[in-house]
Formats: C-alpha cells, sequence, structure tokens
C-alpha cells in the first residue's frame, strides 16, 4: 500500500491511495493519510482510481477524517473509485456521507476550486 501526494498551489491537500487497504496496508499509511488529509485542517481530495481493495478498516478511516475535517469546516472528496472498490464504498453507504466523484475536475469542483 502506497500514498501519493500531489502537490498543489490552492490549498488543497490531494493525497491517491494505492494498492489494498487491508489491515496491512492500513498499517502502512493510517497515520500519514491523517497528517495529510484531517490534520493538515484544509479541504482534500483522494485519488482512489489505483486503489485494488478497500476493507471495513479502510473505509473507516476514510470516514474518520472526513468527519474530522467536517468539524473544521472542510470536506474530503473522493474520486475515481471502480470496479469492486467502488460497490464496497457506495453498499456502505459512504457515497452519502461523503462526495464521490468521477475524476479530479469533478472533486475540485466539489469543493469550488475549479
Amino acid at each position: 500500500m502506497e500514498l501519493e501526494v500531489t502537490e498543489r498551489q490552492d490549498g488543497v491537500s490531494q493525497v491517491a491511495l494505492v494498492g489494498r487497504l487491508d489491515i496491512t496496508g492500513l498499517h502502512a499509511v493510517d497515520l500519514r493519510f491523517h497528517a495529510l488529509t484531517a490534520a493538515a485542517s484544509r479541504p482534500a481530495v483522494v485519488d482512489l482510481g489505483r486503489l485494488e481493495y478497500i476493507a471495513s478498516l479502510g473505509i473507516g478511516m476514510l470516514v474518520s477524517c472526513a468527519q474530522s475535517l467536517k468539524v473544521k469546516g472542510y470536506r474530503l472528496v473522493l474520486f475515481g473509485a471502480t470496479g469492486d472498490v467502488d460497490q464496497a464504498l457506495r453498499r456502505t453507504g459512504l457515497d452519502q456521507a461523503m462526495p464521490m466523484v468521477t475524476d479530479l475536475d469533478a472533486a475540485l469542483e466539489v469543493l469550488g476550486k475549479a
């Protein structure tokens, strides 16, 4: 499991989750993901396009960060989820709890940064 960070000049954190977000993957990225999203105290977009699998613990990580940002007045937007990952997130109702869109442009539009 890897995290890829894209430096942006518009005040938005952009992080890509790459690989399998199972228990092993979660332990590899959890603290850094929180630091780059919730602790950064700014809007965040998360690219799920290369995420191959997500376990319930990984969904919990996303929810936790989104809730932390919401308390601070910011949003976390997911984009690019496909296949089994997209289905898993929608089955759990995550798309009702936070924005899930198809691509980066749509994610930035949700944040008013397009």
